[in-house]
């Protein structure tokens, strides 16, 4: 039982009982402590190398020790912080990655390369290639995404005699973009759960502020600072991109789906999540309103569209149930770490909840008067910067706005905006510590000043566009 004063948040621990507290910190000392705790989470990730998740939970038990609570508690609250963030969040990235890795391996991507190309015309070849992209980024993850698209970014950029990075910045853009702010991607997933965003509003809202951020970061700039450029197709890297496209699909399709049927299965769960959201809002309850909450239920929609891949993409072009099954499951192996530094993060919000330390975090934050859609992006940032992970930075930005949005009680189209400002935060002024960098450095074969001029200036241009958007929808909701 308690030994000290009690007025701290009281969620149970897995035994039932509050955490026991040695002693109560003051406000400020419990800020000094959750900076503390930040500050060693930099200092084991950048300088030891220490793996996010490890460290997560290492911070997590400083800070829940350091203030006041009982280490017999610790091992438990670390146990419902993972297990609470995990429910959904593990569900809906994993029936993601699954319906990703069959648009894979079933030749997908080239269906929707060669019918949209076709379309454009080679003068409008990186609108094509862009667009390309977003669809195609929907369900598979950014790092795969790249490396499939090689190819095509490269063949394009041969074939309209353009330089590759006017091709490359548009496609990479939509990639990135659609990672960062659209489910069933973990950032965007994993910070609606923490910060207690309904799905369907963060897809609308995504797709709302993302859109308008890629044409203008990614297509406009990305087009104009290419051919400024001028980069050559990297010759040397054009037979590797090629064979590492081929490991990651499996080899061709016996027989690739139409286009009609793709552009289907991409994004039937993103408009039946939508079309829940908006049923929520304009019709009454009654059965109808039922079975749209039902089929439109994040997990609903993503099983209902990942079993519809496996008949359409994977059965009807030739492919047996067991090689099937041996693409949904070798789709979930690079799913397992993020998804260990998603319940991380769970684990930290736990801990700044028992502690107190998040309504201390949330007072001082409201004292700021600064919008909450700013002081979320302002953190992402920050963490952005340091941590170099978007996905990191963002599950480390919600457990500590999460306080500030339960103590102003907002609507769940403004916690939407709230998680596009933390992804937005999450994704400009990447740099030498992000991965993303240094594939874009190897594969467009730049320096890193150009790096720097293209790949950092595009990312920054798109993730401050999208936070621009978010900020004035979230003040013009906020006077209504």
């Amino acid at each position: 039982m308690p030994t000290g004063s009690t007025d701290l948040p009281t969620t149970s621990l897995a035994a039932g009982e509050e955490p026991a507290m040695a002693w109560h910190l003051p406000p400020w000392a419990l800020l000094l402590l959750v900076a503390g705790g930040i500050a060693l989470l930099l200092a084991l990730v950048i300088r030891t190398k220490l793996h996010a998740f490890v460290a997560l939970l290492v911070v997590s038990v400083v800070v829940g020790v350091g203030s006041g609570i009982s280490p017999a508690d610790v091992p438990a609250l670390l146990e419902e912080g993972m297990g609470d963030t995990m429910g959904e969040i593990a569900i809906i990235v994993a029936l993601g990655a699954m319906l990703g890795r069959l648009m894979q391996e079933t030749g997908a991507a080239e269906v929707l390369s060669e019918r949209l190309l076709a379309a454009f015309g080679q003068r409008r070849a990186p609108l094509a290639a862009g667009i390309t992209a977003l669809l195609f980024g929907i369900p598979v993850f950014f790092d795969v995404g790249f490396i499939i698209m090689l190819p095509l970014i490269y063949s394009v950029a041969q074939r309209s005699d353009r330089s590759v990075i006017s091709i490359a910045l548009p496609a990479v853009g939509g990639l990135a973009i659609m990672h960062a702010v659209l489910p069933p991607h973990p950032g965007p997933v994993a910070a609606a759960g923490l910060l207690g965003a309904s799905i369907g509003w963060v897809a609308v809202m995504g797709v709302v502020c993302g859109l308008p951020a890629w044409f203008l970061g990614a297509y406009l700039f990305g087009t104009r600072i290419g051919d400024r450029m001028g980069t050559p197709v990297p010759a040397q890297l054009v037979a590797e991109a090629a064979e590492q496209s081929g490991q990651r699909t499996g080899g061709a399709a016996r027989e690739a789906p139409s286009l009609r049927v793709t552009v289907s299965v991409i994004l039937l769960p993103v408009l039946l999540i939508m079309l829940n959201t908006f049923a929520e809002v304009v019709l009454p309850e009654g059965p109808v309103r039922e079975v749209l909450s039902f089929i439109g239920a994040p997990v609903i929609a993503l099983t209902a569209a990942t079993l519809l891949s496996f008949w359409l993409l994977g059965l009807r072009g030739g492919f047996s149930m067991e090689r099937i099954e041996k693409a949904a499951s070798a789709s979930l192996g690079p799913v397992a770490l993020v998804l260990l530094v998603t319940g991380a993060g769970g684990v930290f919000g736990a801990v700044l909840e028992h502690s107190g330390a998040g309504d201390a975090l949330a007072d001082l934050l409201a004292g700021t008067s600064l919008p909450v859609v700013v002081l979320a992006f302002l953190i992402a940032t920050a963490l952005r910067v340091a941590l170099g992970s978007k996905t990191v930075s963002i599950v480390t930005t919600a457990p500590i706005v999460a306080p500030l949005i339960a103590q102003l009680h907002l609507p769940q189209p403004e916690i939407a905006l709230v998680v596009i400002a933390v992804a937005a935060g999450a994704t400009v002024l990447s740099h030498v510590n992000d991965s993303g960098f240094w594939l874009f450095n190897r594969y467009m074969d730049l320096d890193v000043r150009g790096t720097l001029k293209s790949w950092t200036l595009m990312e920054t241009f798109m993730g401050g566009t999208a936070f621009a958007l978010a900020a004035i929808i979230s003040g013009v909701l906020s006077l209504v």
